[in-house]
């Protein structure tokens, strides 16, 4: 089986506004709902992973808080949130790290809904994006990364995780 991941398409990355928003990034938005219609038609898996997390998070030494747990810059975006509503093959990863593996649910869930090959898109293309590719990669799933569907703060970052994810990882980019 197939299945759609959408990686971490919430208010503080891709909304102006947004603690951690780029200018243009928010471009992927339409792509991914867009990718979200073709999956529902043919009544496959979606998995959106968010980035959630405590108040006093350590990450927040890098990073400036962001995606605080049950704040609106952890909410995915109104236009993913609407076309998901009451789509009965929705599931959601919320994680504390780059990757969608780490301390959370997600490897069972692929297992549980016996995904084989799995597309991606979201944010950022560089790191929550790479690190779940990486590990996706290293569980041999089928993955295809859609380019247009992804971006990050960073054009030379989101070029280098690209070629590294095409070159080193194999993965398909469409």
């Amino acid at each position: 089986m197939k299945a759609l991941l959408i990686i971490d398409l919430q208010n503080d990355f891709v909304k102006p506004g947004g603690v951690l928003y780029s200018r243009g990034i928010e471009k992927v938005i339409p792509k991914i709902v867009s990718l979200v219609e073709t999956f529902k038609k043919e009544k496959l898996p979606i998995i959106t992973t968010m980035d959630w997390h405590a108040a006093h998070d350590p990450e927040f030494e890098k990073w400036p808080p962001h995606c605080v747990e049950n704040t609106e810059g952890a909410t995915l975006v109104k236009e993913l949130s609407n076309s998901l509503k009451w789509y009965e093959m929705h599931y959601t990863i919320k994680k504390r790290r780059y990757s969608a593996f780490f301390g959370t649910e997600f490897d069972e869930l692929l297992k549980r809904l016996d995904v084989e090959e799995i597309h991606v898109v979201g944010v950022a293309t560089n790191i929550c994006v790479l690190f779940t590719v990486e590990e996706l990669c290293n569980r041999e799933y089928k993955v295809i990364l859609h380019e247009n569907g992804t971006a990050s703060y960073d054009e030379e970052l989101h070029k280098f995780a690209l070629r590294e994810m095409k070159e080193v990882l194999g993965v398909e980019i469409l």
